[in-house]
Parts: structure tokens; C-alpha cells; sequence
């Protein structure tokens, strides 16, 4: 085999970039993100925020306002395990870049915790100021995000329990914080938030996505370096502009598992919100584990993917005479099409007589183009698929009923009045380990 020197001399020097260009942030002075409630319009980093986008709407080159939008339009990562290292990069790209164009040095871009601040804050609704969009959904200003549709879903906000595989996805699929209170926002804020295509063009993309990154660092500050699988620390991202108006070369992800080696750090972290005990919790270990994985292709004509689950781990959900625990990952899978936008992805466990909603993910659909030389993983290509978890809400879904257990995925249509042909849907794939504990 034939190594090509000049490309093998042009990626290493690409990569000697980027690890210079971390080192030289990680010693910068640390920038403070704080929460958008904590600051007002009169804010240091408020006033730098609006004065960076009022000057970047007014440029036309790499450090312009539609440069920023185009590579997100173009290169950013969804529906799969790049999302997070990808938006984290690209925020701390345009913090640089707003404190070069406005002189405010330490600037840090604010982060909106919606489920803390209920309402948008109120220097992102004011029409004089460059924070405002007037594309965005008018509902959105007066919106309660606390009680929005798909808010209260049990799913967003226990990230902080979840493992590699829930949080940050797989390979070719979403994980929980991406496909829940991600996408719930975009949908909800509306207009260019609505849309891969136009997403950063409203500032609040910004607020949005420093508060995900926020969530990532309490996770990361639970489970350290070690809960991070070796593919995933060597996947490496490129294209983003510096400061000084050029690309910074290429990231990998095990560089920039730690806020501090990007030389930030938030006011406070995500608040770690449980909502069930996790198995052992009572005490002893279990008598009998159950590790259980099954798979479906979709047959419906109407757009749903069905899978029954096995009669042996139903009879053991109920008849078992201790305590039972369900702990386990689900994934489900769509086309990649026009037609999956505008809609919401419900999964549930159904019986005759009850059900379990193990969360409904608005679709945020990317169609952009990969990375020279990189086409087989790009959020852009492939199906659409994200992540979904169970917990003890199904075992006492099977202890309330009789009959067979199933897991139904469907596309909802947010867009109704279009009568669109449903969605199409590819399979849907459970594993789960069921325990046993004594009496």
C-alpha cells in the first residue's frame, strides 16, 4: 500500500493546528458561561453578544454571521455520537470570535436553561436589539417552556443517569439529550430554529446549545474520561474559523472532553434531575439477570414500526416474586426524507388495557453534505434514527395488565392540514437486561 505523503503531511499538520490551537485556549483566560437569567440587556456579555451579531450580520467574510449559519447548515453533526464534540467546538469557535470583533475579551456566551427559566429572556424579544429575530415563532415569546407540548416528557431531563450509548448516541444514532430536549426547543422556538438550514441564525441557537453543552459537562463530570469509548475519542471534526478569520484545523474528540481544555467553565452545572431509583437501589443483588435483544423491519403501511416483546420476559416482568428491574436501550429508525420533517417521534409500551410513552423526539432533520473523505457516518446521510431507554415504569405496566407487551414507534405529523403520506419507517431494535431480586 502506497501512502500518499503530501495528504498524510497536510492531516498531521491539520491536527498539530488544532492541539496548539487547544492548548493556546486552554491556558487563555477562563471565560465564565453564566445563566441567561442572571443578566440583563446591561450585562457585559449581553452587550457583547448583541454588538458581535450586529457586526457579524454586517460581514460578508469567514467571521460573518451567514459563514456560521452555512456551517452548521452545511457540516453539523446530528443523529449521532459527533452532536455534542461538534456544537461544543462551533460555540467556542464563535465565543472567540465575538470577543476579537468586540473587544471584549473574556466574553462568554450565556447559556438558556428552559427548564429553569421558563420564558425566553427578555433581551431576545426586544425588536431593537440585534438578539431579536423576527422569523421566530411569535408563540415563542409569551411561551411557558415548563409546560409546553413535549416539555414535561419524563426523558429530557435524566440525562445525567444515562450511560455512553443513552447520552451522547451511537455511531448512526441520536442519543437521549439530542433527540429529546434538544430537538424539543428547535421546535418550540420555531422559525430558523425549526430548521438544520437556518437554526443558527437565531441567537437563541446559541443560548440553546451553550445550556446542551452545560449538560454534557455535569455528565462528563460524573463519569470522567473512562465512560468514553476508544472510536468515539478518535473521531476528529474540521472546518471551523478562529478568531482571526482562519480554519483551526482538526479536533478530536478526546481533546475536548473537558470544558477546561477549552479554556471555559459554567457558573454552575446542570442539576441532576432522577426520577427513579436505579436496580439494587433497596439493597442485595440481584438472583437472576436476563439479558434480552430483539429486532424488527418495519411492515406497516402506516408509517409505525411494531415489536412484540419476547412471551418468556413478559411472564417474567409479572410473575416474578421479588422485585423485577428493566434497564436497557432501544433504537429506532426512519428514512431520511423531506416527509420526516415537521413531526414527532412517539415510542411507547402498549398493552390492551395501558401504555408506557418512553418519549417523543420532535424530528430535527439534517441534510447537509459530510466531510471530504468522510460520507459514511455524516448526520447528512443514512437513516434517521435516535435512542430510546426503559425503566421500572414497565414493570408496572405488565404487573397492571394482561395480554402481550409491544413496543410501537410513530411519526407523528405536527402539520396535519398538509396530509402528507406518512413517514416511512426502517426497524426498531431492543436491549435491555431484566433482573430478578429476592423477595
Amino acid at each position: 500500500m502506497l501512502l500518499n505523503r503530501r495528504g498524510a503531511l497536510a492531516g498531521a499538520g491539520g491536527l498539530m493546528t488544532a492541539l496548539a490551537t487547544g492548548e493556546a485556549w486552554a491556558q487563555d483566560s477562563r471565560r465564565v458561561r453564566k445563566a441567561a437569567s442572571s443578566l440583563s440587556s446591561a450585562s457585559d456579555d449581553i452587550m457583547a453578544f448583541a454588538e458581535g451579531v450586529r457586526i457579524m450580520k454586517r460581514r460578508s467574510d469567514a467571521l460573518s454571521w451567514d459563514a456560521q449559519n452555512r456551517l452548521h447548515a452545511q457540516r453539523a453533526e446530528h443523529g449521532n455520537w459527533r452532536f455534542l464534540p461538534w456544537h461544543r467546538l462551533q460555540v467556542a469557535h464563535m465565543e472567540r470570535i465575538i470577543a476579537q470583533l468586540t473587544g471584549h475579551a473574556t466574553f462568554a456566551m450565556p447559556y438558556w436553561d428552559w427548564q429553569v427559566d421558563r420564558f425566553l429572556p427578555p433581551w431576545v424579544l426586544d425588536p431593537t436589539s440585534p438578539l431579536f429575530e423576527r422569523q421566530r415563532d411569535p408563540a415563542a415569546e409569551t411561551l411557558d417552556f415548563q409546560k409546553a407540548r413535549f416539555a414535561q416528557s419524563r426523558d429530557v431531563a435524566r440525562v445525567s443517569d444515562d450511560n455512553f450509548d443513552a447520552f451522547c448516541g451511537r455511531e448512526r444514532a441520536a442519543g437521549r439529550v439530542e433527540a429529546y430536549g434538544h430537538n424539543i426547543i428547535h421546535m418550540l422556538v420555531g422559525g430558523y430554529m425549526s430548521s438544520t438550514r437556518t437554526a443558527a441564525l437565531d441567537p437563541v441557537f446559541w443560548l440553546h446549545h451553550c445550556n446542551v453543552d452545560r449538560v454534557w459537562a455535569t455528565w462528563h463530570q460524573k463519569n470522567g474520561d473512562s465512560a468514553y469509548p476508544r472510536p468515539w475519542k478518535d473521531v476528529s471534526m474540521a472546518g471551523f474559523t478562529g478568531p482571526d478569520g482562519r480554519q483551526t484545523g482538526r479536533w478530536l474528540a478526546s481533546r475536548i472532553t473537558s470544558t477546561r481544555g477549552l479554556g471555559y467553565g459554567y457558573d454552575a452545572l446542570y442539576p441532576l434531575r432522577v426520577f427513579a431509583l436505579p436496580p439494587g437501589a433497596l439493597g442485595g443483588a440481584p438472583i437472576s439477570t436476563n439479558q434480552v435483544s430483539v429486532r424488527v423491519d418495519a411492515d406497516s403501511s402506516d408509517g409505525s414500526v411494531r415489536l412484540e416483546l419476547p412471551a418468556e420476559v413478559v411472564r417474567m416482568l409479572r410473575e416474578a416474586p421479588g422485585r423485577v428491574t428493566v434497564e436497557g436501550t432501544g433504537v429506532v429508525a426512519y428514512e431520511r426524507s423531506e416527509n420526516l420533517t415537521g413531526r414527532a417521534i412517539a415510542t411507547s409500551v402498549l398493552t390492551e388495557k395501558g401504555r408506557v410513552d418512553l418519549g417523543v423526539s420532535p424530528t430535527f432533520v439534517h441534510f447537509g453534505s459530510a466531510e471530504e473523505g468522510d460520507h459514511s457516518g455524516h448526520s447528512g446521510h443514512g437513516d434517521y434514527a435516535h435512542i430510546f431507554t426503559f425503566d421500572s415504569a414497565v414493570v408496572q405496566l405488565a404487573k397492571l395488565t394482561t395480554g402481550p407487551m409491544t413496543i410501537v414507534s410513530r411519526a407523528q405529523d405536527l402539520r396535519p392540514e398538509e396530509q402528507r403520506p406518512p413517514a416511512r419507517a426502517l426497524s426498531l431494535e431492543a436491549t435491555f437486561t431484566v433482573a430478578e431480586y429476592a423477595a
